[in-house]
């Protein structure tokens, strides 16, 4: 290539960094004014701050509002962490050779069996003879895709009768590639909160050659679905890590609307206090570790009549109820960024406002 074209192939390379700069604040100022005349404030202000919050931390317009990013100070915006710290985070410190173990759930369910208390085979495998083994007296199973998240093809099939028993093998073999795993009978407490779908804690861990944290535990209550997702359909309330007792109502994090109290049940999500919760912690002590190689992971544990189990772990776990607006006054305000910081080689030190949300593990 000669002088020329090079100069003319940056010419045209800078030429498209401005396009896309002029397009990126189109956007912004735009959402800017969606936001003012929605909350009363002035567009300008808010704009300005949404562009001073890229340039610190590349913040959606999703986190923005979640967040309620515009009413907080100098100090509490560091602090709020995003999707891209946290794919900085995540680049730097996990070994992707052991993702699979956590993606695949089959794998999962065996390197993790000690904390799993239920029977998990692959679909491949099933009969009618199994299947009516693995529902049991509860009268039903799980089906899962292998591979896929947020709660996406999980399918609950009951068992009771030859009907039933033949459309599940033919669900099951209709949709390929998946496990079947016996169904989670919950404990009463969280029945109480709604009987229909079993209720998980979301627990999020961060490794790095700094240490290893657990935090931000997040109660999970399915809305009116059978399946208790976040994602999709789910209030969602924050759980004091160290005595399981839940201190805030609930959020449907989808509609950006709390409860106080479940709209099908009418039970109250404020001071719920879990059942076996030191179990619980106990439990993860041992499960966190043998994903250390992986830096950030969201673990999903459901409470039994006997005690905890794991239901699954996610890889890049959703992040949303953990920095709702709404539940920073467990934190004065301030996000989850810091435990992230072993990215710029910084320890995470508590300085008394993660007391009810962090707890050390190494």
């Amino acid at each position: 290539m000669n002088i020329a074209d090079r100069e003319e192939g940056e010419k045209m390379g800078q030429l498209g960094d401005i396009k896309r700069m002029f397009t990126s604040r189109k956007y912004i100022r735009e959402y800017a004014e969606e936001y003012a005349g929605k909350y009363g404030k002035d567009p300008r202000d808010v704009e300005l701050d949404i562009v001073n919050a890229k340039k610190l931390n590349h913040i959606s317009f999703g986190e923005y509002e979640w967040t309620g990013y515009y009413e907080l100070g100098p100090e509490q915006k560091k602090t709020v962490s995003t999707l891209w710290t946290r794919m900085e985070f995540r680049r730097a410190f996990t070994d992707r050779r052991y993702i699979g173990m956590l993606m695949n759930k089959y794998i999962f369910s065996k390197v993790f069996a000690e904390f799993y208390g239920r029977r998990c085979v692959q679909a491949s495998d099933v009969d009618a003879e199994l299947l009516k083994s693995m529902a049991g007296r509860n009268g039903s199973v799980v089906y899962k895709p292998n591979c896929k998240g947020m709660g996406k093809g999980i399918r609950i099939l009951p068992v009771t009768t030859k009907e039933e028993t033949e459309e599940a093998l033919a669900c099951i073999r209709s949709v390929g590639n998946g496990i079947l795993e016996e169904y989670i009978c919950q404990n009463e407490v969280l029945k109480e909160l709604y009987p229909k779908a079993v209720s998980v804690i979301r627990f999020y861990s961060v490794c790095s050659p700094l240490g290893s944290l657990l935090f931000a535990p997040v109660l999970t209550v399915a809305h009116e679905n059978e399946i208790s997702n976040g994602c999709q359909d789910a209030l969602t309330a924050m759980v004091d890590i160290r005595t399981g007792e839940v201190l805030t109502h609930a959020v449907d994090q989808n509609e950006m609307v709390d409860y106080p109290t479940h709209p099908v049940t009418g039970k109250a999500f404020l001071g719920v206090k879990i059942p076996y919760w030191e179990e619980t912690i106990a439990m993860l002590r041992r499960a966190v570790p043998l994903a250390g190689r992986i830096s950030n992971v969201g673990w999903d544990v459901a409470i039994t009549g006997e005690g905890p189990l794991l239901v699954e772990a996610n890889t890049i776990p959703g992040f949303t109820t953990a920095q709702y607006s709404g539940f920073g006054h467990l934190t004065d305000g301030y996000g989850y960024q810091p435990l992230f910081d072993a990215v710029n080689d910084i320890r995470f030190e508590d300085d008394g406002r993660y007391e009810k949300v962090v707890l050390r593990l190494s």
